[in-house]
């Protein structure tokens, strides 16, 4: 599913985790599950646009800190938010060089909390869901990157997947993600400065999951994830192929 360019400029880095076909010759549905940044600006018209997709659900992947900045992020009567901290509001007390090593922190210590985040997807994803971080490219990409590998996407288009947020994301997305910020005391502000998501981040990141557990599926499984919430999630929103 494309947005119109106006649509998309309310909230940034926002498109469709789906749309995709499966090695198998099947189809990931576009207009079930949602990624993108936080809303900033214009949050009322976010809310209204999110809802508007059929979103019933948002789950907020940022720790509390980054949450008090956007006060009232969602408001709307159809919308319920889930807040699901990945870095379970300890983002701040983390020290890292680059986003390599926080990626590592991601899928280490941080791997229960994660792991929760993708489990209510699994839950909510017939109902419509919106998953999305401060920026929808690292937190928000990694799970959209767990969805697309268990339903069984090419490694390839799903790297193509993450790496587009570097296209959505600029000029526009840091003025307004520091005009409604203290830049000194945002949380993990090293990682929110940056806008770009180079695939071979996430294909590191990736490779060594499968190293360490054998594939993604497994890492999810070891962590609390039931088969039948896997099973559940494809027949929700995989399709036939299209023609």
């Amino acid at each position: 599913m494309t947005l119109p360019a106006e649509t998309t400029a309310r909230l940034h880095n926002l498109r469709p985790v789906g749309g995709l076909p499966t090695s198998s010759g099947e189809w990931v549905r576009d207009d079930l599950m949602w990624r993108s940044a936080a809303p900033f600006a214009a949050r009322t018209h976010a809310s209204d646009l999110i809802a508007g997709l059929g979103v019933t659900c948002v789950i907020d992947l940022r720790d509390r800190g980054e949450r008090d900045r956007t006060p009232g992020a969602w408001r709307h009567d159809d919308l319920a938010v889930r807040e699901m901290p990945v870095f379970a509001d300890r983002l701040r007390d983390i020290t890292f060089d680059g986003l390599p090593e926080l990626y590592t922190y991601m899928t280490g210590d941080f791997a229960p909390s994660l792991v929760a985040a993708f489990a209510a997807i699994t839950e909510q994803a017939e109902q419509g869901v919106l998953i999305h971080c401060t920026a929808g490219k690292d937190r928000t990409g990694m799970l959209s990157a767990f969805v697309l590998d268990v339903l069984g996407v090419d490694r390839a288009l799903i790297l193509d997947d993450f790496a587009a947020s570097q296209s959505h994301l600029g000029p526009e997305y840091l003025a307004d993600l520091f005009a409604d910020a203290d830049v000194e005391n945002l949380p993990g502000i090293v990682a929110h400065r940056a806008t770009a998501s180079p695939p071979e981040l996430l294909a590191d990141a990736l490779d060594a999951l499968e190293c360490e557990y054998g594939s993604i599926a497994a890492f999810l499984l070891a962590h609390g994830v039931r088969q039948a919430q896997l099973e559940r999630l494809r027949a929700v929103l995989v399709v036939p192929g299209r023609d």
